[in-house]
């Protein structure tokens, strides 16, 4: 990997802003839908200077409809797969030391005992909890640098069991020290955890609750660059394809697709502002 995947840490007042404005306000669906538990990744907003450009990649890239809103005084788009929503973007060209990236949010049981609970493992609170319309939530980072969002849950979101063509469906941890972050996310957590595979010398792990919720392994010693971060992915029928369109709506490719990573059925892109995810199609 490459230094694209270099997380650009947002500033507190920053993501304070946007959090006061998340898609917990409005997004969620209201209809009854299978209960959450903690560990599970429930929203993802995207970070950006450049909004439109944004919606052209993302709209073009994998369909996905946008609405514009307002919470409060501040903007914010809601991204639609179908009708469904999947993730929202947010504007920080005002907020200074505001990075371009997807920022992930987990559903916790008790959002301020796990606030208390990362404080005390190493992180730290970017933005103490506080009210939203349907969740109570924060944003930290782990001891690692990551940032990372929680919330808890005061109405039920969707979980099924099949993931759906371009929704969000599941995440991964790059670690700088792999054993010190899987015991500090099965602490936060409760999660449990199982070797998946190894290659070149690299376990990956996979993060259970009722199933497998994410993925876990060590960023190789070359890539120097690379920080801690959550990776979202978001299934595709023919990641192949969508990445050769990557680079003529202002994006790159981090990591092309290759027969020996999942079968040639991986690629890790760069929107035109740079937030990295991976595209991959499942089963593989």
């Amino acid at each position: 990997m490459t230094a694209a995947l270099r997380h650009a840490l947002v500033a507190a007042a920053g993501i304070a802003a946007c959090v006061s404005a998340a898609a917990f306000d409005t997004a969620v669906p209201r209809a009854p839908a299978a209960a959450g538990d903690a560990g599970r990744f429930v929203w993802r907003d995207l970070m950006t200077r450049d909004v439109r450009a944004a919606k052209r990649f993302y709209g073009e890239l994998l369909g996905w409809r946008f609405e514009n809103a307002r919470r409060g005084e501040l903007p914010y788009v809601l991204a639609r797969a179908g009708t469904t929503p999947v993730g929202g973007i947010v504007d920080v060209t005002s907020l200074a030391g505001a990075g371009e990236q997807w920022l992930s949010f987990m559903a916790v049981d008790n959002v301020d005992r796990t606030v208390s609970l990362v404080e005390s493992g190493g992180g730290r609170v970017l933005v103490a909890p506080r009210e939203a319309s349907v969740a109570r939530v924060a944003v930290v980072t782990d001891p690692q640098g990551a940032p990372l969002g929680l919330a808890q849950l005061r109405r039920e979101i969707p979980d099924p069991a099949q993931p759906a063509a371009s929704h969000f469906f599941w995440q991964e941890y790059l670690a700088r020290d792999a054993e010190q972050a899987l015991a500090f996310y099965k602490g936060l957590a409760t999660y449990e955890s199982a070797v998946l595979e190894t290659r070149l010398g690299v376990d990956y792990h996979v993060l259970r609750t009722t199933r497998g919720r994410a993925g876990l392994f060590r960023i190789p010693p070359s890539a120097v660059d690379v920080q801690p971060n959550w990776l979202p992915y978001v299934l595709v029928e023919n990641p192949a394809a969508l990445a050769a369109r990557v680079q003529g709506l202002g994006g790159r490719i981090v990591v092309p697709a290759a027969p020996e990573r999942r079968n040639g059925s991986l690629v890790v892109i760069a929107d035109p502002g740079g937030a990295v995810l991976a595209l991959q199609k499942f089963p593989f």
